[in-house]
């Protein structure tokens, strides 16, 4: 029978730390009302923090000689740590500590004393168990406190986003304190200082720093900071804890809520995107994110010179939206224009951008793109836009500050008049710069960033532990500079896995092959010998050894079921179906019986004919005058009127009136003397390393990553292919191929736009005598314990091919030994009778989704003959077209389509294939020679009818680009004329 502690406890855990908190820096400190409302769905009769106290109290063994006080939640916090996502014992204890807390904070007054008093008093602990009570906290409070970072880090922040840790490595009272300096209503304000300090979003910055940016805030007369956080900022020791929680909340700040701070900040928030795409070509794509959260799809209206453009819009990550496509937008309109318009329900939701000279935008893992800052952070992967007029001062600029390695590109994308820099970090501290390089001069002076490495998707910031990041620790004017990493979530000697030193005011330290495994890390920074960090960061590693969720679990999410519909080879669903493929496995597909008369023809090449011409791109926004600063560099700053009586304030920003260009200027003369005293000339050390950019695609790391992510959206899914190649179409095309090999299944919705990913189980795939390929999941620690039971006589051989990993294995087979270990093994392969269940191409074209022929800019027809698109004036053919607008549309027209004004809604490869088998002229073909499947490269089967093929050889179909083709090795005969049976009608 639940007990009224548990449902206490599961109370706090829905209300407190529910669904509505992703994402979100999350507190153990309750406000008036939410403690009200926990205590009533707990049924608890009076609504107050002593009927809390009143709960906990019988957990504790305070009066009884012999117990120790805190031993029933200790063992059950060591319980915990076995099923860290069932909900916390301790939970409503560590409530009662941070209102404890609370209390603290609320007179002034921080002494460890009077914290124990006012948690004593709460307890209504008597004055001879007192000293006996706080013993055992101190001995117990980590381990208590662990038990909800624990289980918050296994919800993958679903929960919300840990904050209790030891401030400095002081535990026991620095704990509860951490939780009751922040409250929710408190988050606006610090969120609107952000803001206004033009701070990117997701950074880590130094105490110090933070404490410079909010000391200004809490003089003013009208501040954006709550009256809470004002009080606290007067007591030294409740700065510093705010200092602390401010850095964290900046560190998962996704840029959201400026909106509410004026239109001014509106125009600033818009900020520019930039892909860096190496895929089929390299080139940059530049996009917006816009700063407001979108629910969908949506519709922005540009207002540009006498006219309105309308541009698709999609909900970004983080609390952003973003053009949906750019294919048609003019890049120079982006990047060199004035632009305002609106969007959302009613055009209720105003942005714009105005152009600067140089522009600077730093990596972002959350949006997978390089989005705009106003000033770059020191250590941060950084490209910087800039007018040609500025390249001689913005070369001679990261000649003096930037890391070596960064370089000038000449990319398709690239808007004319501009020039594009990659590879910039920028690692000294110039004190002046002139008003065009203000955006690469950082604020802060002192940094700490984890930069580089496979950032992992999902709403906790964590890295692949096969590729992990680089530490970059920079503090201005230190003579020497100190980096350690402790395993564990605080500063712990015993617990020193990596120390590194340098002279001078920068290290930069390469974590890869430091030997780190999975878990959490505390990387603080020390400068001149100091015993204090400087400044701390939490780094995260993950890998497929452990998984966000059990790959069982995983692997029934998805399964392709002919039950479904005839689009079933083309879309996975739940797995509530008696017959069905999952992965390389069947369940209850009948055994093929059927004779074929007509045989796979040869595969015969084709002539292409020419690419379709490329379409005038759309302005969106409005050109900037002559004697604008865009074209000019002479800005105009405007400064905030002085107002009598108000206290000065360390410093004033201005902004140019044109181009939004942000200076700050000395506020007082003591400020103003302090920055000359401070000038001094800087330059990069000589023994910086350059910065590395691996040329060698991260395949093992995406697919390690994927196997520890389980399953996700397109987006999740995106986020990782981006640090292979950086554009959608890469992504797409991946996923479609790790579909065809049968490591992932995916479910599609009506226009076939994929919804969900789900990685399968372990399964050996047989496609030799003894000789198998791993198909499904896979980690490091898998396949050696795999090697280890195969023994002298087998083999596991990883390696990539095809842009995909593949693990072979040979020998005898250990059968119930690899069952434990989570793999399946099948005794045949599954290609024939996968090839003999799927529909006839026809049925597929009459299931396509049937929709009026929308709007667009530009046609093209697949030519069947030339496979090759081709302009169209019309759409009165019956076949496949491409139509254009902002985005590619894929679609079928049938005779009974052209009649009725409709088309098909397909995806690019069942469309051609669709309009190939209309023409009687299928677009697979054999090459008897090789054993192998043939098609054009951009042509591939689709969803499963690749699948059969890909099963017969374990791989991925392999890209001739020499000769335009696609080939599927080691196909037998009999798989081939099956297939060819469903494809040609």
């Amino acid at each position: 029978m639940e007990t009224k502690y548990e449902r206490l406890c599961e109370s706090i855990a829905d209300i407190m730390f529910g669904s509505a908190q992703a994402g979100r820096p999350v507190y153990a400190l309750p406000d008036a009302a939410t403690l009200q409302k926990v205590l009533v769905e707990s049924e608890v009769k009076r609504l107050d923090v002593d009927a809390l106290a009143e709960v906990v109290r019988p957990t504790l063994q305070i009066e009884k000689s012999g117990i120790i006080p805190f031993r029933l939640q200790a063992e059950a916090a060591h319980r915990h740590r076995r099923q860290p996502l069932e909900t916390p014992f301790a939970l409503p204890l560590l409530v009662l500590l941070s209102l404890a807390a609370e209390q603290m904070h609320a007179d002034g007054n921080l002494a460890s004393h009077n914290y124990y008093s006012r948690l004593h008093g709460l307890l209504r602990v008597p004055d001879f168990h007192r000293q006996r009570v706080e013993q055992h906290y101190r001995q117990n409070a980590e381990l208590l406190w662990d038990s909800l970072n624990s289980w918050l880090e296994a919800w993958e922040g679903e929960r919300g986003i840990p904050t209790a840790y030891a401030v400095g490595g002081h535990a026991y009272v620095g704990l509860p304190m951490s939780q009751a300096v922040v409250r929710q209503h408190d988050r606006g304000g610090l969120h609107e200082v952000f803001a206004l300090e033009g701070m990117t979003p997701r950074i880590r910055i130094s105490p110090a720093d933070m404490t410079t940016a909010i000391d200004p805030y809490a003089a003013a007369t009208a501040s954006p900071l709550s009256s809470h956080l004002l009080g606290l900022w007067r007591v030294a020791a409740a700065r510093e804890r705010i200092v602390d929680a401010a850095c964290l909340e900046l560190e998962v700040w996704d840029g959201s809520g400026v909106e509410t701070i004026g239109s001014d900040r509106q125009v600033a928030a818009t900020r520019l995107l930039a892909f860096m795409r190496t895929f089929p070509r390299r080139s940059i794509a530049f996009n917006l994110m816009l700063p407001h959260r979108s629910e969908g799809p949506g519709m922005a209206r540009f207002r540009t010179c006498g006219s309105e453009v309308t541009v698709p819009t999609v909900a970004g990550p983080g609390g952003s939206t973003r053009l949906s496509a750019v294919e048609g937008v003019s890049a120079v309109s982006l990047v060199g224009e004035r632009l305002d318009g609106e969007f959302g329900d009613n055009n209720s939701r105003p942005f714009g951008r105005r152009p600067r000279r140089v522009a600077p935008l730093r990596w972002d893992d959350l949006q997978g793109a390089f989005v705009e800052v106003e000033r770059v952070s020191f250590g941060e992967d950084s490209i910087v836009v800039a007018r040609e007029e500025a390249r001689r001062s913005v070369d001679d600029y990261l000649a003096a500050h930037a890391r070596p390695g960064w370089e000038i590109v000449d990319l398709p994308g690239t808007p004319e008049g501009w020039c594009v820099y990659q590879h910039v970090q920028i690692i000294s501290a110039p004190t002046e710069a002139p008003n065009d390089l203000l955006p690469l001069a950082p604020r802060a002076r002192t940094s700490l960033t984890l930069r580089g490495g496979f950032a992992l998707p999902g709403l906790l910031r964590k890295w692949s532990a096969s590729d992990p990041p680089e530490i970059v620790a920079f503090a201005a004017g230190a003579g020497s500079v100190e980096v350690a990493v402790y395993q564990g979530t605080r500063i712990d000697q015993s617990q020193r896995a990596v120390l590194a030193s340098q002279e001078g005011e920068l290290l930069v330290l390469p974590l890869a092959g430091k030997g780190l495994s999975d878990g959490e890390y505390v990387v603080a920074m020390f400068t001149d010998g100091a015993s204090r960090a400087a400044s701390t960061a939490l780094l995260r590693l993950r890998s497929a050894e452990t998984p966000q969720y059990r790959v069982e679990d995983v692997d029934i999410r998805l399964v392709y079921s002919p039950d479904t519909g005839l689009r079933w080879p083309l879309t996975a669903g739940p797995a509530k179906w008696p017959r069905f493929v999952n992965g390389a496995r069947t369940v209850a597909l009948p055994v093929p019986v059927e004779r074929l008369a007509v045989p796979m023809r040869e595969f015969m090449p084709r002539q292409r004919g020419d690419s379709a011409a490329a379409y005038a791109s759309v302005r969106v926004g409005v050109p900037m005058p002559d004697e604008s600063c865009l074209v000019t560099g002479s800005h105009r700053f405007e400064l905030p009127p002085f107002v009598p009586g108000l206290p000065l304030t360390r410093s004033i920003a201005g902004e140019c009136k044109l181009c939004g260009l942000v200076k700050r200027f000395a506020g007082t003369h003591w400020a103003a003397r302090k920055k000359e005293s401070a000038s001094r000339e800087v330059v990069v050390p000589a023994e910086v390393p350059p910065v590395a950019d691996s040329t060698e695609p991260r395949f093992e790391a995406a697919f390690d990553a994927l196997c520890h992510v389980g399953k996700g959206s397109f987006g999740a899914f995106e986020r990782i292919a981006a640090q292979v190649e950086g554009s959608g179409l890469y992504a797409d095309q991946l996923l479609r191929r790790l579909e065809t090999v049968g490591h992932v299944d995916v479910a599609r919705g009506d226009y076939l736009q994929v919804q969900e990913w789900a990685v399968n189980a372990s399964t050996l795939l047989p496609i030799a005598e003894s000789q198998w390929v791993l198909v499904g999941s896979r980690s490091a620690g898998l396949l050696n314990r795999l090697a280890e039971m195969l023994g002298a006589e087998g083999k596991v051989v990883a390696g990539v091919d095809a842009g995909l990993v593949r693990v072979e294995v040979a020998g005898a087979l250990p059968g119930p030994a690899l069952a434990e270990l989570g793999i399946d093994v099948l005794e045949s392969s599954p290609a024939v009778t996968i090839a003999a269940s799927l529909p006839r191409l026809g049925e597929v074209a009459v299931s396509l989704h049937r929709t009026a022929v929308p709007k667009y800019r530009s046609a093209e027809f697949w030519d069947t003959a030339s496979a090759s698109w081709q302009p169209t004036g019309n759409l009165v053919r019956v076949g496949a077209y491409r139509l254009k607008d902002f985005s590619s549309t894929y679609a079928v027209r049938s005779a009974e389509d052209v009649e009725r004004g409709t088309l098909g809604i397909g995806n690019a490869q069942i469309v051609k294939h669709i309009a190939n088998m209309w023409a009687g002229d299928p677009l697979v073909g054999y090459n008897s020679r090789s054993g192998s499947v043939v098609a054009p490269l951009d042509a591939g089967l689709p969803g499963l009818y690749g699948r059969v093929l890909s099963l017969c050889s374990g791989r991925a179909p392999r890209e001739i680009r020499s000769h335009w083709m696609l080939q599927y090795q080691s196909v037998p005969r009999a798989v081939a004329d099956i297939v060819f049976d469903r494809v040609r009608q």
